[in-house]
């Protein structure tokens, strides 16, 4: 009998967080966003599948890892509680994080904070950044991001404080070559400032100083994606921002968030999104974060 393997569902998440009461869960659908997350677990344990890894946490557990590659959460126990965070890959990139750490991070590294007594101040903190990320005041969440990059960066000195990752699980040299990573942190940052323009391949080769072909085969080897997945991902996560922080009419989000018809747009978002612009923006107001106890 051939066992097909399960579905992944491609999300866009963008700039948001939330924290989550789940029931007793088992096998939830893989799936797989162009993201950084943050995720600590509150109470209870699960056992997740990252980039191809059997993970389990349990309470005082605070993970990182890059999103894009398929996850799920196989099981858990009653009444597990959580906090997520994402943030786009242009934001992690532009923080230039310690070299090692961000490589191994976009290579699939899953990293786990070694320092448990970590676990009431990063519990407190993610508290503030789901309030902060949903307010329309733009102070906060700027406020919010830099509290977000120094808790990265603290994270990344202890784990060079501790030891680097066991080399097996280390991926191929040409994944760490600095001339690659140095290319894939130009196109992110060339995406962010030109999403809302017409933008084929061949001008972010050029900008880049790189052949269309060339280009292409290094973001899809060292990101999972190919440029045009990732540019849409871009402006989705644009797309999304302003209907959850702003009332502008879905016409213009769709103009502002590069696209030149709302057809396109509506097509995109609800492919990437699986709901159209309007349900997206009710249920971001909907939601609402649990209060600590």
């Amino acid at each position: 009998m051939n066992l097909r393997a399960p579905e992944v569902k491609y999300e866009a998440n963008g700039l948001s967080s939330m924290k989550e009461t789940r029931p007793g869960t088992f096998q939830e659908r893989p799936h797989s966003h162009n993201e950084i997350e943050l995720l600590l677990i509150e109470r209870g344990q699960g056992t997740w599948q990252m980039s191809g890894k059997m993970v389990a946490l349990k309470a005082g557990s605070l993970v990182v890892f890059w999103a894009v590659r398929p996850h799920q959460l196989l099981k858990s126990s009653d009444n597990l509680v959580l906090h997520w965070l994402t943030m786009p890959l242009t934001v992690f990139v532009e923080w230039r994080l310690p070299e090692n750490f961000t490589k191994l991070l976009l290579a699939g590294g899953v990293f786990v904070e070694p320092d448990k007594a970590m676990f009431p101040f990063d519990r407190h903190s993610l508290e503030n950044w789901h309030r902060d990320l949903l307010d329309p005041d733009r102070e906060r969440q700027r406020l919010a991001l830099l509290e977000i990059e120094a808790r990265l960066r603290r994270m990344a000195l202890s784990f060079h404080d501790e030891k680097a990752p066991n080399s097996k699980e280390a991926p191929s040299a040409g994944t760490f070559n600095h001339h690659y990573f140095d290319k894939i942190s130009q196109i992110a940052d060339f995406v962010s400032k030109n999403f809302s323009q017409p933008m084929p391949v061949v001008d972010i080769a050029k900008h880049i100083n790189m052949h269309p072909a060339s280009a292409t085969k290094l973001f899809k080897k060292i990101c999972g994606m190919s440029l045009m997945q990732y540019i849409t991902q871009h402006r989705i996560f644009h797309a999304q921002r302003l209907l959850m922080s702003t009332d502008m009419k879905i016409v213009d989000v769709a103009l502002d968030s590069g696209y030149q018809s709302a057809s396109r747009f509506y097509a995109a978002f609800k492919e990437y999104c699986g709901q159209s612009p309007q349900e997206y923006r009710q249920s971001v107001r909907r939601r609402a974060v649990t209060p600590a106890k």
